[in-house]
C-alpha cells in the first residue's frame, strides 16, 4: 500500500455530519470526507458529541488510511470522495 499522510483534519458542516480530510496523491490532493455515523459504526458506539469524533478518527486513522486505498484503486471523485463502511472491510 502507498504510504498516505492525512492532513487538513476538520469539521465541516457545510459538507455534513463528519471529517474532512486531504491525502496528498503523486502530488494531487484528494478530499474526503468520513461521516459520523461510519465512525460511529468502526466504534460500535454513538458518536454523542465533536470530540468525541475527532477522537474516533484519530483511533480508525489506519482504518481511514485501508479505506483511502481502497477507493484510491477504484478512483476518487473531483471533489469530494465519501468514504462508506463498505470502503472500510
Amino acid at each position: 500500500m502507498t504510504d498516505f499522510v492525512i492532513e487538513n483534519i476538520r469539521i465541516e458542516p457545510a459538507i455534513g455530519d463528519g471529517i474532512s480530510f486531504t491525502v496528498d496523491i503523486h502530488g494531487v490532493a484528494h478530499r474526503f470526507f468520513v461521516s459520523r455515523a461510519t465512525l460511529g459504526e468502526l466504534e460500535g458506539a454513538l458518536l454523542a458529541d465533536n470530540h468525541g469524533m475527532v477522537a474516533s478518527f484519530e483511533r480508525q486513522r489506519s482504518k481511514t488510511l485501508r479505506a483511502v486505498a481502497n477507493t484510491v484503486k477504484l478512483g476518487t471523485s473531483h471533489s469530494i470522495t465519501f468514504l462508506k463502511t463498505s470502503f472500510f472491510s
